[in-house]
């Protein structure tokens, strides 16, 4: 009886420790994850709003576009535009991720032996960047939306990266869609560090009627099937923007709007609601300089904390390592739509 007994305890006593190992072991979310967000605006200026903002939520990161390179026709040659002014004085209580992006254009267009002299020349102007700013990054990002038939000379551009003194005690991240994701036999996995997966603009925002093209869960659901299998290290951007997308009156797209709100649409003299997120205008008007006329048809489209929620849920536990969650993007009237406590709900969820 007694060695049954001391049996009993001895089991209990190993089920105790084993659950205290457990516990030691396992961290919360919000202790694993970098809290960060993107900024893309021009000129680098964070609001009071902003600021208290992040230092509630305990954000650690802002991602900043630096600059595009887009193709210039006259010249017949890549060129830096919208190139940002980020002062040095800024709040520096946060790790600094110069980010630049490259269109698809320079990659069809460019050729195989200017790309070493390309690389070395924005190479040259995000290095002036970063020590007009006062910014010593250690990690730089590359956003392009490479496909199948320019792959090969991207990821050269990012193998060339690695080669210029300027990157080489940085990690380099570039941005992964969804359909790269699904189709990494088609689009190659990329020579960086890490990626970033972007979890937005899945949808055609050409197609009229009452779509999302920013997220639409369905789709997310089946692209990231095969997530677990992706053998990149992959960060998280999430969307919280909002825009309003323009057809006319026989349904073909005409623009993206970006100052049009959802309380703007609520003026009846010149919106009027004809379904979920769509709206028909009623009176030709110049909408902060754009022209809008009668009949054409306004979507707007935003994310909710919802369904940001159900989409933290369908990443949780699919990668294999990930250190950062990015907002897109940091803006005052963006913030006011998510509490601190939505935001946290879904840092918190991804892992």
């Amino acid at each position: 009886m007694k060695q049954a007994t001391r049996y009993r305890w001895k089991n209990l006593f190993l089920a105790v420790l084993t659950s205290l190992l457990l516990l030691s072991c396992h961290k919360h979310p919000s202790q694993n994850i970098k809290k960060a967000f993107y900024y893309w605006k021009t000129n680098f200026h964070l609001t009071a709003y902003e600021q208290s903002r992040l230092s509630s939520l305990n954000a650690q990161g802002l991602y900043v576009r630096f600059f595009d390179i887009i193709w210039d026709t006259q010249t017949n040659e890549p060129k830096p535009v919208a190139v940002s002014n980020i002062n040095k004085d800024r709040p520096e209580n946060y790790h600094y991720t110069p980010v630049l992006f490259i269109t698809q254009e320079v990659l069809s267009k460019i050729s195989d032996a200017d790309l070493r002299d390309f690389v070395k020349n924005f190479t040259n102007l995000l290095y002036e960047k970063c020590i007009q700013s006062d910014i010593n990054p250690t990690e730089i990002q590359i956003d392009c939306d490479w496909t199948r038939s320019t792959k090969q000379k991207y990821f050269k551009i990012l193998a060339l990266c690695k080669t210029q003194s300027f990157f080489k005690d940085k990690q380099l991240s570039c941005t992964i869609r969804l359909h790269q994701i699904r189709y990494p036999q088609i689009s190659g996995i990329p020579p960086v560090d890490k990626g970033l997966l972007m979890c937005y603009n899945m949808g055609n925002l050409k197609l009229p009627g009452n779509n999302n093209s920013i997220l639409d869960l369905q789709v997310t659901r089946k692209y990231l099937i095969h997530l677990k299998d992706y053998p990149l290290n992959l960060d998280i951007a999430f969307p919280i923007f909002s825009w309003s997308l323009l057809y006319d009156d026989k349904n073909r797209f005409t623009a993206i709007v970006r100052d049009l709100t959802q309380t703007d649409l609520r003026d009846s003299s010149i919106f009027e609601p004809i379904g979920q997120h769509l709206y028909r205008i009623k009176v030709d008007t110049l909408w902060h300089g754009y022209p809008l006329k009668n009949t054409s048809i306004i979507r707007h489209e935003s994310c909710s904390p919802d369904q940001l929620y159900q989409l933290a849920q369908l990443i949780q536990g699919k990668t294999h390592h990930t250190t950062t969650l990015i907002f897109y993007h940091l803006d005052s009237l963006t913030l006011t739509k998510y509490t601190n406590n939505e935001l946290e709900k879904i840092y918190n969820t991804v892992l």
